[in-house]
């Protein structure tokens, strides 16, 4: 039986990738690169991942000559920044938080985000009395595809991990969610790079087809 739902924060809750490649293309500028200079095979990869993991693999594959700790955080500044002005909620989002609510489960966010991050989206939002707990990617030693992070909020949650339903849109946090032994319905994104959906309980379009019944289908 399914006691919690667990959102994913970037591009399940709200529309985040435009601005990560934003954020990206400001700081490789630096370095006379851009985004688009990586194989595309990295684009799809990255979906999902933590900005401090994603951070380690372009300077390998760029070979910048940079200190990890300073491309990070000037990378969460650009970003942060770029979230307060334009970041926009994803269609459905709190339709389906006003669902969940109201059939009694607990709320809570599993992110690859930062702190900071995931504070800014659900104040900007006013949305913060919806969540019962978070994690972020600070808040984990690997982050998704390792099951850690869905590991870690099932036990903050207090539950196991079969008993918690999570919502991803991409392929690193639906291998992670079920490495963890959670269910998990894999939203479609179109506004990122292809995802593999192939491991998901189920798929669907939007946060908007979340349905009563498609939970206790679970």
């Amino acid at each position: 039986m399914i006691k919690a739902i667990i959102y994913d924060l970037d591009d399940l809750m709200v529309n985040s990738n435009p601005l990560h490649i934003e954020a990206w293309d400001i700081l490789l500028s630096k370095f006379n690169y851009k985004l688009d200079d990586l194989p595309k095979e990295f684009h799809s990869k990255f979906i999902g991942m933590r900005v401090i993991d994603i951070s380690k693999e372009i300077i390998k594959a760029l070979n910048l000559n940079v200190e990890i700790e300073s491309f990070y955080k000037e990378r969460i500044n650009i970003f942060l920044e770029l979230v307060r002005e334009k970041v926009g909620a994803m269609s459905g989002l709190l339709n389906s938080l006003k669902l969940v609510k109201e059939k009694g489960l607990k709320i809570a966010i599993a992110s690859s985000g930062t702190k900071e991050y995931i504070q800014l989206i659900l104040s900007k939002f006013d949305i913060n009395d919806y969540f019962d707990t978070v994690v972020s990617g600070d808040d984990v030693k690997i982050g998704k595809p390792d099951p850690e992070t869905y590991l870690v909020i099932a036990k903050k949650l207090g539950f196991k991990a079969e008993e918690c339903l999570v919502l991803e849109d991409a392929t690193a946090g639906i291998e992670s969610a079920k490495a963890a032994g959670c269910k998990c319905i894999a939203v479609r994104n179109p506004n990122t790079p292809p995802q593999n959906y192939s491991k998901a309980d189920k798929v669907i379009n939007s946060l908007k087809d979340l349905t009563l019944n498609i939970i206790n289908s679970f």
